[in-house]
């Protein structure tokens, strides 16, 4: 299958504008999750699309082996996921998630990158093999798929071998291209709102956040270059 180049050209541009556009004048943290799914249906659209062509991708509801890697998230990404937090879960099932991104940044202070990656670390949103924040998750986690289940496993049940050619795993080339261009449309309308675009570590910038939420700061995204202000 193959994607034209204007309708990866019309998507980019949309992501681009919408991003822009929402988060140019500042942005609370509703504002973030709702900007958050709007950009992962255009990702979920895609993918069944590809389906639809009859390429047979792997991934399915329960398959839970890309949700032990490490994930960076953008500003928006990160306030979306603590908003979901703050009214998308029960009061009990947001402390015990909280407690997760507490205990897993706590572990990732300590470890390098490669460390990390090598770990096999859960999600913290990862409740009974899915994800429970699913419809605001990061971009990242929703343009990543495999056309081979076992292949995945292989990868995770072998992480340190990480980046190398027996850990990788086959992908739909357009549908990769179409998610690599959302991302960096994504990106290049944090740019254009005046937000900063640098990705942090997912448990360690909700632990941060939770912390200036703790301490009555307002967590929101202001085109002021640190993504996130009082």
């Amino acid at each position: 299958m193959e994607i034209s180049r204007a309708h990866l050209q019309a998507a980019a541009t949309a992501v681009h504008d919408d991003t822009s556009a929402t988060l140019r004048n500042g942005c609370d943290a509703a504002g973030c999750a709702s900007l958050c799914r709007r950009i992962d249906a255009r990702l979920d659209a895609e993918t069944e699309a590809v389906r639809g062509d009859g390429v047979a991708i792997a991934c399915v509801a329960g398959c839970a082996y890309c949700c032990h890697q490490r994930v960076g998230v953008l500003p928006h990404e990160a306030i979306a996921l603590l908003e979901h937090l703050r009214t998308g879960c029960s009061p009990s099932d947001a402390a015990a998630i909280e407690a997760r991104i507490r205990a897993n940044a706590g572990a990732i202070d300590a470890m390098t990158v490669a460390e990390h990656r090598a770990a096999n670390l859960p999600c913290a949103f990862l409740v009974g093999e899915r994800c429970s924040a699913y419809e605001v998750r990061p971009s990242v986690c929703a343009s990543f798929h495999s056309l081979r289940k076992d292949r995945c496993r292989h990868a995770f049940e072998n992480p340190h071998d990480a980046g190398t050619p027996s850990n990788s795993r086959p992908v739909a080339l357009a549908l990769t291209a179409f998610a690599d261009a959302m991302i960096e449309a994504t990106e290049a309308g944090l740019a254009a709102a005046g937000v900063a675009r640098a990705k942090g570590e997912l448990h360690q910038r909700l632990r941060d956040l939770l912390d200036e939420r703790g301490a009555g700061v307002t967590v929101s995204v202001e085109p002021k270059g640190a993504g996130v202000t009082v």
